[in-house]
């Protein structure tokens, strides 16, 4: 089967063909490779799937969770989510799931469990951020045209998170960290064939589902038992992609001066970093002309006189590593669990400090002295506390912060004076226009189970 036949299964198995004007846009494969065996989709997943996150990070999940903000009265930061606004997530991501089935097919055939688990690894993170932006969604019957279902039904929420969990805990079952990766025997793009680390990666998955489900003894059992259950213990196991910017890497954006033109860094989140004397305001943002670092209002009427910080183009500059998943969200995972009572309370503040820390010596900055003796940092036993430290760890991380906020309503996010009155954060995206129209059954039993098809729609574990 050819690259380009399991890329048109994913887009009929979707719907997705009719919101398409580009099928070579689409169908990039770094490694050039046209045959398939368990390996051959790998990379050109990891590294199509961290693009994409970033650019869905830059282009949505900043601006409205308050990290930018466009000097335009409209976009994200100001709530005008329209109809299309999660089109492009659902095309690319049922794209990179049928690759991802495919890998698993090709490993079963092989009979190589190493490739199993790795696939059912990646399906879980692909579909976990799917469920978590639209709700119901084809799951149990998607990515299966060549088995003649082209319209394919909607699986209820909660079940495929039942289904995600369970597949994380049989990838942890095959998952042999002594085994190699028979078919990228020059190393894979994110782990060069570490499989312990892809078996941390699972399960540090399985935390972040756990948790978001709020599947408290299932989370208290892997929290409890990291032998059975290896999650990330330093910034050496992330999910983090190195990219070298070069064909076939190159980076996200093809004109850097496009990332910071019109836009600029907010109030909220520069505040934050300068009441913590936080090195990373240096990185993240650019000085104003007095040298300082001031932000914007979130969602202002009227732009202030006062000189602002912009964006600092270094964060979409190749050579670079795309957030995949921070060793830093499983420290903040299991703060949280402690301060809920749901492990050992006395291990909160340990995990918030390694959190903190691993959120910022991930982006290649030392932790100033003193740095968790400010009384803005220090735990002080609330969830509000974790909460912000962990928005400012998502950083760059798909649509995690959004996901989070929605979970806790954490951290308290300023809504400003320019915001309409009828503008609010949505708590889901619509399903695409082309979705509705080539599986309008399919469509409409969606929507009759979960009581419509708008942005206030709440999912299953949302606050």
């Amino acid at each position: 089967m050819k690259i380009k036949n399991i890329i048109l299964t994913a887009m009929l198995a979707g719907g997705l063909l009719s919101s398409c004007s580009d099928f070579d846009s689409i169908n990039e494969n770094p490694d050039l490779m046209e045959t398939v065996n368990p390996g051959t989709m790998l990379d050109p997943v990891l590294y199509n799937m961290g693009i994409f996150n970033w650019k869905r990070y830059n282009s949505f999940t900043g601006e409205i969770m308050q990290f930018s903000s466009s000097s335009s009265s409209g976009g994200y930061s100001r709530y005008y989510v329209t109809e299309s606004a999660g089109s492009g997530l659902w095309t690319t991501y049922y794209t990179w799931l049928s690759n991802i089935r495919e890998m698993e097919k090709q490993a079963v055939a092989y009979n190589d469990p190493t490739y199993q688990a790795i696939a059912l690894t990646l399906q879980s993170w692909v579909a976990q951020m799917l469920v978590d932006t639209f709700g119901d969604v084809p799951f149990s019957e998607a990515c299966k045209a060549e088995e003649g279902i082209t319209r394919p039904k909607f699986d209820n929420q909660v079940t495929v998170y039942e289904t995600i969990i369970s597949d994380l805990k049989r990838a942890n079952t095959l998952y042999n960290d002594d085994a190699s990766l028979t078919y990228n025997t020059s190393g894979e793009l994110l782990y060069k064939s570490d499989v312990k680390k892809w078996h941390k990666f699972n399960n540090s998955l399985l935390l972040r589902v756990l948790l978001r489900a709020n599947r408290v003894s299932e989370l208290k059992e892997v929290l409890e038992n990291v032998s059975l259950y290896p999650v990330f213990e330093s910034n050496d196991d992330a999910a983090l992609l190195a990219i070298s910017g070069t064909f076939p890497q190159e980076g996200p954006v093809t004109r850097l001066q496009d990332f910071y033109i019109a836009r600029n860094a907010t109030e909220f989140f520069i505040d934050n970093l300068n009441r913590w004397s936080d090195p990373r305001v240096e990185l993240f943002t650019t000085p104003n002309t007095d040298g300082e670092y001031v932000g914007i209002p979130s969602g202002y009427e009227t732009a202030p006189e006062y000189p602002v910080s912009g964006l600092n183009v270094v964060l979409a500059t190749p050579p670079m590593k795309l957030v995949l998943f921070p060793y830093s969200e499983v420290e903040f995972i299991r703060a949280e669990a402690a301060q809920r009572g749901i492990i050992s309370a006395s291990e909160a503040e340990e995990a918030y400090n390694r959190g903190v820390e691993a959120a910022i010596t991930q982006w290649g900055l030392e932790v100033p002295a003193g740095y968790m003796d400010n009384t803005d940092v220090k735990y002080d036993g609330t969830l509000e506390r974790i909460m912000l430290q962990k928005y400012y760890a998502l950083f760059f991380c798909d649509q995690q912060q959004w996901f989070e906020y929605l979970r806790t309503g954490l951290p308290q996010i300023p809504r400003g004076d320019g915001v309409p009155a009828g503008n609010y954060m949505p708590q889901r995206l619509i399903y695409p226009l082309s979705v509705q129209r080539s599986n309008a059954e399919n469509y409409k039993a969606a929507v009759s189970s979960m009581g419509g098809d708008d942005f206030d729609i709440k999912l299953f574990w949302q606050k």
